[in-house]
């Protein structure tokens, strides 16, 4: 813990399971390491929409960086967010209309969804936000294209890489669907946007989408075996996280 002023933590599979908002001991432990001079950062998938329902409130107005980085947030309002080329997100979304895949795609605070059904649609839709019109919302800047149909990916990726400038693709382990964002958003990309100090930083996460930060922070630590590191990481599972956090925060204390 010396010389770590900074925790940035994804979210799904790291802080939280299964879709379910962060447990009020974590909160608390997350809330009592602030107190002892840690900085707290959140870096997850989710655009800022999907990530507030599932923190307290005590979080809302931390700088979140969401959908895999191509969005970062502050006070709960979007500050800084890379959209796709307006023409050729529409084309993209209308070649997928055709070919009948299911999807989701977030503008800055609203989403829409493809005619053809999912599940996740219903899901998403639970958390408060009814989708809005696709037909009028793929007119304004488009940050994250969810295509929830894994099986297509090889096609997707070289219809893009065929008529559109370079995207970048996270798959989500453990899941059938992948994010579509612009070539320069990752999770670490936005913390150097934001000039962290990565030196002084300790980073948590556990998929591929975290994998840049990981290796950039001055310590990491991995969440189960969903990714492997080849530099030094701390290595934790679902079940020992919070004791894990218990122990950095009264290492910090002794400090």
């Amino acid at each position: 813990m010396k010389g770590i002023k900074n925790f940035v933590f994804d979210l799904d599979g790291t802080l939280i399971f299964e879709g379910k908002p962060l447990t009020s001991a974590l909160s608390d432990t997350l809330i009592e390491l602030e107190a002892a001079g840690i900085n707290t950062y959140f870096a997850t998938a989710r655009p800022l929409r999907d990530t507030l329902p599932v923190l307290p409130k005590h979080f809302w107005d931390h700088t979140l960086i969401g959908c895999n980085g191509a969005m970062i947030s502050k006070a709960q309002q979007v500050t800084n967010a890379n959209a796709f080329n307006k023409a050729q997100i529409v084309q993209l979304l209308e070649w997928l209309d055709r070919e009948g895949i299911a999807y989701l795609y977030d503008g800055h605070y609203d989403y829409a969804i493809s005619d053809k059904p999912h599940e996740f649609h219903q899901w998403v839709a639970k958390l408060g936000t009814p989708p809005a019109c696709n037909a009028s919302l793929r007119e304004q800047q488009v940050i994250k294209l969810l295509v929830l149909e894994g099986s297509r990916y090889k096609e997707i990726k070289a219809y893009c890489e065929q008529h559109f400038d370079k995207f970048s693709f996270y798959h989500h382990s453990g899941t059938d669907c992948f994010d579509i964002v612009t070539e320069q958003s990752n999770k670490l990309s936005a913390l150097q946007l934001l000039q962290l100090d990565l030196s002084s930083t300790m980073c948590f996460g556990n998929d591929h989408n975290d994998v840049a930060m990981l290796n950039a922070a001055k310590k990491a630590v991995v969440v189960g075996r969903g990714i492997s590191l080849t530099r030094p990481h701390t290595l934790v599972c679902k079940n020992t996280i919070y004791t894990h956090l218990q122990a950095l925060l009264e290492t910090k204390r002794a400090s």
